[in-house]
């Protein structure tokens, strides 16, 4: 956006970064404070960010959980656009309150005079069918990774396509249980890396590592040059979220060529159409493990049908656009 000559700010948490630059890529960054617990934290930054939102700008924010904040600012006559994500409380890290709150923050997303995005046809359907409400349809975008070094993969002891990855919050609904456990019962002695971490969930993560198999590495957080390092020389890239749209991760990992085994839902059938294998428990994931683990040529052609789809369906051009359309749209 700020290459087409926008500009652009974001609203970022300062309790999340060692440091804060003001700017990145020509963005402004504005670090503003949030109550530190689970349920608050969002819901906090968000209400905060709108009271030092420039003038006559138009607004983008992300989650369902934020729609209290969005329908405040509609009742001051502003329109955002509003990108639910998926059917965010069917999350296991959920209770009973904030699964309640979360579908009540989906209907009044879908009540809402704002423009709703949904990034899956798959969260299309669900708001048409369970609130007869119409949204539009952005996905996400990927470039292949900036950086192939290697310096990260001698960090942690690898070596280019000697292990498999995973990526995403250490939260119950991404699953690294299972992801460790068909590499388990696959019998795969090669590295199983788990790239990730959260907060809020130290018990899950304690119980994860303690029943991990030994060849599991569990790297943390990577970001920037660390992350795409990873990426580039991954040999099986496993997604194991059961909840959720199109998962950004999934088309970096497109992006990058690199074979896939995704979990069976229709949004992930909807971004990686043929391009992949698919599992619905750890059983099934060690059965494609062991089919593909150490086949070279399938894990080539596997990886060559995904980076060609990402090509064809994932650019970020095109996701640009549309978010300019739409920003053009609520500050009319």
């Amino acid at each position: 956006m700020v290459q087409r000559g926008h500009s652009v700010t974001v609203f970022c948490r300062s309790s999340h970064y060692a440091t804060h630059p003001k700017t990145y890529l020509g963005m402004d960054l504005r670090y503003l404070p949030s109550i530190r617990e689970k349920h608050l934290e969002t819901l906090s930054h968000t209400a905060l960010s709108t009271l030092r939102l420039p003038a006559k700008s138009a607004v983008v924010c992300m989650g369902v959980g934020n729609a209290p904040v969005v329908r405040m600012l509609e009742l001051e006559g502003r329109r955002t656009v509003f990108n639910v994500d998926g059917a965010d409380w069917q999350r296991e890290k959920w209770g009973r309150f904030a699964q309640w709150y979360l579908r009540t923050c989906e209907t009044i997303a879908a009540r809402s005079k704002s423009i709703v995005i949904a990034d899956a046809e798959a969260v299309r359907d669900y708001y048409r069918n369970q609130y007869q409400r119409e949204t539009e349809l952005v996905a996400y975008g990927a470039d292949p990774p900036a950086d192939t070094g290697t310096e990260t993969l001698a960090k942690f002891g690898l070596e280019p396509r000697r292990y498999l990855l995973f990526v995403g919050r250490m939260v119950p609904e991404n699953a690294p249980h299972d992801f460790l456990a068909g590499v388990r019962l696959a019998n795969i002695t090669d590295p199983a890396v788990v790239v990730g971490d959260a907060t809020y969930a130290d018990e899950y993560k304690s119980r994860l590592r303690a029943e991990a198999p030994p060849n599991a590495i569990f790297t943390g957080y990577q970001f920037g040059s660390a992350y795409q390092q990873l990426s580039s020389h991954a040999g099986v890239y496993v997604l194991a979220a059961t909840v959720g749209g199109t998962h950004p991760v999934l088309v970096e990992q497109m992006a990058a060529g690199n074979a896939i085994l995704a979990r069976e839902t229709d949004s992930n059938r909807e971004v990686l159409g043929d391009a992949g294998l698919y599992w619905r428990n750890p059983d099934d994931l060690a059965t494609l493990l062991r089919d593909v683990w150490g086949n070279g040529e399938k894990i080539a052609k596997l990886g060559e049908c995904a980076q060609r789809r990402a090509e064809e369906r994932y650019s970020w051009e095109t996701v640009t656009s549309r978010y300019l359309e739409l920003c053009e749209q609520v500050t009319r």
